[in-house]
């Protein structure tokens, strides 16, 4: 209905506009979708309340059963604000921090501790990104560093770890994308478009100097511990071992990771990792993962518990985990409106299609360009890479061998703007998650890694010009890692 026309930006960008005035998530998620469905419904009063209760309600039934995966991946979230209130009252945490405290003695040290940790679970983004904020959340704290920076540090190591990991779910996905639209070894293309994929690198190099030199932005200054309860009490009346923290985590990760490759191999019959990874169910696998890890954890900490504990640990956990899930669902509710009903990511497709079929200028430069570019604002306005990859690699695909332009470079920059568009977007789902597993507020973490982001993406755009033009990524690395340590250094001189 709106493929053809400019009115299809409309709801990304008055509930970008909207947060960015009210600072409010929620409340702009949910008139986006009032907006749209006026605009799918016109005057029809009856109608756009029944196509908001419906689109809402597709989160979890659609096409008259229940969406498992919605609700497997909510079941989760509660699991794990359950499971955090379990490893508090048994001691779990209280001993870590105390350990913790004796051996990583700086917020700087903490915040390396999740950078690393982010690289190593890059098996799926949703996995990264709430793992990796059970690890660090204590150890943050205990040193003082806020959550909004942990936030920033998970996002930045989950999506960007991922699409340079083949052996991932992304990895998977692409590939199929990818299989779609070309002939040949596909996996080596993958491969290829690793070194060129610019911004997904000056992302990692951005947390990691941010991390060294300690860089707070103004808004990173402005906005600290928002929404964030006071810290771990040290309870030193119990005798707790800081393992009632150790082995829920290193549990959870290795049963949520078990079941990625056991119901990768259900589903595909092979014992290829790509293939694995391509039909893996990560719904499943993050809910009865996170069971385990819980049931687990209970048995370990019961002695530790008195009976009176469990009805604070069951409403506390749930109530910490509900804003997130409210999140969530009005994402993933707004999300299929914006890429299907009003196809902005296909009307923004033809109009980069039309501009770069009739542009007389280098057409590498110009192709690459745009292709990073677009898939950016398509992957900002609807909040999902995914959808982006789908609508962008077959046009930048047919636009490349058309003009007999180098596949890898126009591919890298699909991919890459894909991921900046992710990263910055508030109504993504990473960015929802990576707030949810540091524990700070959705708004908080999207205003305050924003600059970041921003500065990562200019330098990838600085490279993907050098690069459109000369046909040299090397020379692109060069000159984007000396502008981004220059730039960097600056941020370190100013606002440290």
């Amino acid at each position: 209905m709106y493929s053809d026309s400019v009115l299809s930006l409309v709801v990304p960008i008055f509930v970008i506009a909207l947060v960015f005035i009210t600072k409010r998530v929620v409340f702009s998620l949910l008139l986006g979708i009032v907006l749209a469905s006026f605009m799918m419904k016109g005057s029809d009063i009856l109608g756009a309340v029944e196509y908001v209760i419906v689109k809402i309600g597709a989160v979890f039934y659609e096409d008259g059963a229940l969406n498992m995966q919605s609700v497997y991946v909510f079941g989760f979230l509660l699991l794990l604000g359950i499971l955090t209130q379990l490893m508090s009252h048994s001691g779990g945490i209280g001993a870590f921090v105390k350990w913790a405290r004796k051996r990583v003695k700086s917020a700087r040290g903490s915040e390396f501790v999740a950078f690393i940790a982010g690289i190593v679970i890059f098996i799926d983004d949703y996995f990264n990104a709430l793992s990796v904020g059970q690890i660090s959340k204590s150890l943050n704290d205990a040193n003082h560093s806020t959550r909004e920076r942990l936030a920033y540090v998970i996002d930045s190591t989950s999506a960007p770890i991922c699409i340079l990991m083949p052996i991932s779910s992304w990895g998977a996905y692409i590939l199929v994308q990818l299989d779609k639209n070309f002939s040949g070894d596909n996996f080596l293309l993958l491969f290829e478009s690793i070194w060129a994929n610019f911004y997904a690198w000056f992302a990692l190099l951005g947390v990691f100097l941010t991390i060294l030199w300690q860089i707070n932005l103004p808004a990173m200054r402005k906005y600290q511990n928002v929404d964030v309860a006071e810290g771990f009490e040290l309870d030193s009346s119990k005798n707790t071992s800081v393992w009632l923290l150790i082995i829920p985590v290193v549990a959870l990760i290795c049963f949520v990771a078990g079941l990625i490759f056991y119901t990768g191999y259900r589903n595909s019959g092979e014992l290829s990792l790509i293939a694995m990874l391509g039909k893996t169910d990560t719904g499943f696998s993050l809910f009865w993962g996170g069971f385990g890890a819980f049931v687990l954890t209970l048995l370990l900490s019961f002695k530790n518990l008195k009976l009176a504990d469990f009805v604070p640990i069951l409403k506390q956990g749930s109530a910490a985990m509900l804003p997130a899930c409210l999140i969530l669902v009005l994402a993933w509710a707004i999300g299929p409106i914006i890429k299907d009903d009003l196809s902005t990511g296909q009307y923004l497709a033809n109009l980069s299609r039309e501009f770069l079929e009739s542009s007389t200028i280098n057409a590498s430069f110009v192709i690459v360009l745009v292709s990073f570019l677009v898939s950016g604002f398509i992957a900002f306005c609807t909040g999902t890479s995914w959808a982006t990859f789908a609508i962008m690699i077959p046009i930048g695909a047919s636009l490349a061998q058309v003009n007999g332009i180098e596949i890898v470079l126009v591919i890298s920059a699909i991919l890459s703007g894909a991921v900046f568009g992710d990263h910055a977007s508030p109504i993504s789902d990473t960015t929802i998650l990576s707030a949810t597993g540091a524990g700070c507020s959705v708004q908080s973490h999207f205003l305050t890694q924003l600059p970041y982001v921003c500065t990562a993406a200019f330098i990838a755009l600085v490279c993907f010009s050098i690069a459109g033009l000369s046909g040299s990524i090397l020379l692109a690395h060069c000159v984007g890692l000396t502008l981004g340590v220059g730039i960097f250094y600056l941020y370190k001189r100013a606002y440290c």
